[in-house]
């Protein structure tokens, strides 16, 4: 560290401490964990600065002793870091970090800046270092602190003290105790005051009479993301409601949140929670360290608004023009914008309206709108829901698409092109290879899926499933799982193995067509006392196995024997419904089956 400085020429005249910057030994005892840091700091010929660190209490060790060194260089006068420090517990074992990413990232670029008047250095990690054998000054009037350690304790034994109070039900203590951060709740921390470990703190340490959770930043560092580390808060004015956002009858915490600094900016804060000593429901928690970050901006709806409706607008007279609307908005990868230049007739259009249809939300003045397009003298309105996301722009919701107020079919091929499917504008598809977690953990499995996004159809059941029966079977068994298959099949021999076994209760099979191709079609339920295979809560469909996704489920299953040049050799399709609705679940799903056309290679 010497060699730096005096390659910078950077020396300072301390008549009492002598030598130049940084050159020396420091000493540390506002570490977290209550330990004393010595810190010696050498240069070394090529000016490079190289230091070693001892701490008598490292919580990362479970509070043995540690060493830590590290080669850095000076940046600028006052600035010193070390890029990639090694540290290591002094009796053998592996350093773990008690909270968000690996210790090494943490100790990533560790920085000391000098503050030349009070001969100190200050870590980015909160530690305050003089110089060995400096004196301790009384500190003059301040002003607030940018970043702290630990709190409500200041090291790891007190923390272990408090635990052990906690658990012997001291109330002093019990407080610190919230299984809602054990079980990561996130949505806890946005009613204020629902975490009473953030409460206190932000009130009682940083003196905030109001605060509400910013969800939109933090929660994360380095690519890592962990929900009690660098959870944001940003302070209200107290009294006052947002005036950008003003309050609705159900109103967003936003929205009772004004701005400290000016009507569109907040006061932000960072904060770290961590079980230090036990980790489990019953563990404490403590504020592990916190830091003021820069100030959080609103969007300003009124400004929000005239941009997104200007884009609008430019969607829409292009497709009244008939060209160069393509692009103004983004739908999902595997859909186009319904009915982008013309009605389902063919009629082109000829004038549209704009209506926003709720407020603008806060923070980021998200807001849906209303566009209409009319045709045939205004005798035809398309109607379509368009969203506006600050930072991405226009998003169509392409399932409220409608037609003089009806649905409209909208044709769906699969990711191979080898099936498509119409249906009505309120479902949504599901084909092999969009569900990133069900391809990664079922690649072999060809599977589709269908189902109703209409309000009266919530819990089990509504869905349509295409599925490749052995390829299903051959991965549940594969996981653990009592499959129905034991061995590839046809469509006619599939269903004899389904009606024989005793899992399952089943119509006699009835002859179908499905794609003009021949089919087999049985009703299915699950037998009293009946076992199913569905290893993994992912997205898939599974066949026969899907009336174990809930009571009281009914299925129609059609086998088909597929031509060649296909990926799957025999398919299976079923209608899955509650059986009090199942009758009319098939019939309004019948057109949906009669839709479907395979594509050989």
């Amino acid at each position: 560290m010497v060699a730096a400085a005096v390659a910078l020429n950077f020396y300072v005249n301390r008549p009492s401490i002598g030598g130049p910057v940084f050159q020396g030994t420091w000493v540390s005892t506002t570490d977290a964990d209550g330990g004393t840091q010595t810190m010696t700091v050498r240069g070394s010929a090529d000016g490079a600065v190289e230091i070693v660190v001892s701490d008598d209490v490292a919580s990362v060790c479970s509070g043995g002793p540690s060493t830590m060194t590290g080669t850095g260089r000076l940046e600028g006068s006052t600035v010193l870091v070390i890029p990639s420090p090694t540290f290591t517990c002094d009796d053998g074992s592996e350093p773990e970090a008690l909270s968000g990413p690996p210790l090494q990232e943490q100790l990533r670029n560790l920085t000391f800046v000098l503050d030349p008047e009070a001969e100190t250095l200050t870590d980015n990690f909160g530690s305050v270092w003089r110089r060995e054998g400096a004196p301790v000054l009384s500190p003059e009037p301040a002003t607030p602190a940018l970043s702290g350690g630990m709190w409500p304790q200041t090291d790891l034994a007190e923390v272990q003290e408090a635990q052990r109070l906690a658990d012997a039900g001291d109330p002093a203590y019990t407080w610190q105790v919230d299984p809602q951060l054990f079980t990561d709740d996130t949505w806890a921390s946005e009613e204020p005051g629902q975490i009473e470990l953030v409460d206190r703190f932000l009130r009682d340490v940083l003196g905030w009479e109001a605060y509400v959770l910013n969800p939109y930043e933090g929660m994360g560092r380095n690519g890592v993301y962990d929900v009690n580390y660098d959870q944001r808060y940003l302070r209200c004015a107290p009294g006052r409601t947002n005036p950008l956002y003003p309050p609705q009858p159900e109103p967003d915490w936003g929205e009772l949140c004004a701005p400290t600094l000016d009507d569109r900016t907040y006061e932000s804060v960072s904060l770290d929670l961590a079980q230090l000593d036990r980790q489990d429901r019953d563990g404490i928690w403590v504020v592990n360290q916190w830091r003021l970050t820069a100030p959080f901006a609103q969007a300003d709806p009124v400004a929000v608004e005239a941009q997104a409706t200007e884009r609008l607008e430019e969607f829409l007279a292009a497709r009244i023009a008939g060209s160069g609307a393509e692009g103004h908005v983004q739908v999902y990868d595997d859909v186009d914008v319904p009915l982008l230049y013309a009605t389902t007739s063919g009629a082109p259009y000829e004038r549209y309206e704009i209506e926003r249809v709720d407020r603008p939300r806060w923070p980021g003045a998200f807001m849906i709108f209303s566009a209409r397009l009319f045709a045939d003298g205004d005798a035809t309105v398309v109607e379509q829901e368009i969203r506006w996301l600050q930072g991405e722009g226009l998003w169509m919701d392409f399932n409220t698409t409608t037609e003089n107020g009806q649905p409209v079919d909208l044709s769906h091929t699969s990711s191979d092109g080898e099936v498509t499917v119409s249906a009505p504008s309120t479902w949504d598809v599901l084909w092999p290879g969009e569900d990133g977690v069900a391809h990664e953990i079922a690649p072999d499995v060809w599977f589709g899926i269908l189902w109703a996004d209409v309000p009266d159809r919530d819990g089990d059941g509504y869905t349509i499933g295409l599925v490749d029966p052995v390829a299903y079977d051959a991965w549940c068994a594969a996981n653990g799982g009592a499959p129905l298959l034991s061995a590839p099949a046809g469509a006619a021999a599939i269903a004899q193995e389904l009606i024989a076994d005793p899992n399952f209760e089943t119509t006699a099979p009835v002859a179908a067509r499905v794609g003009g191709v021949e089919a087999v079609s049985i009703d299915v339920t699950l037998a009293p006392g009946g076992t199913h295979c569905v290893p993994g809560m992912i997205a898939i469909s599974r066949w026969v196995h899907a009336l174990a996704t809930g009571p009281g489920l009914r299925l129609r299953l059609y086998l088909v024997d597929l031509p060649e040049g296909m990926s799957v050799q025999t398919l299976a399709i079923t209608v899955v419904a509650p059986e009090e609705r199942f009758e009319e679940f098939i019939e309004e799903t019948a057109p949906i089956i009669e839709s479907i056309e395979f594509h050989p290679r």
